[in-house]
């Protein structure tokens, strides 16, 4: 077995139009196409490499749930982007929600930042130190 790469990541939302917005207008992704599949849609940003992220909308029926940071399951989903701390200026300009300012890692060998989506999911910018 051999995998390649990630083809996409998928997020369910609690509101379509302020995710949008966030993954559009905040972060740059550009939005490729809405598939209506019955109960809930898709609608898909593509990824600087090549492979997509997947935004679900049930319609106002997905419900908003709380997690620990040490919770088993998905933790974040980074993204490495150049100069982190000009992006956190971005963010905190936009209203958006950081969880960790811009700080070093020197035993991970990288500058991050952490901050959430309009669905309480955790992103993180990082940079190599």
């Amino acid at each position: 077995m051999k995998i390649s790469k990630i083809d996409h990541v998928s997020i369910n939302v609690i509101d379509i139009h302020q995710t949008l917005d966030f993954y559009g207008r905040i972060l740059g992704l550009k939005r490729l196409e809405t598939v209506d599949c019955g109960e809930f849609e898709i609608t898909y940003f593509a990824l600087p490499d090549g492979s997509r992220l997947e935004l679900f909308d049930y319609h106002g029926k997905n419900q908003a749930n709380s997690r620990e940071e040490s919770e088993v399951g998905l933790r974040h989903i980074a993204f490495q982007v150049e100069d982190v701390a000009e992006h956190e200026k971005h963010l905190r300009a936009a209203g958006v929600e950081i969880t960790l300012p811009t700080c070093d890692l020197p035993n991970l060998g990288a500058r991050v930042l952490l901050f959430l989506d309009p669905n309480g999911v955790t992103l993180e910018f990082c940079e190599k130190l």
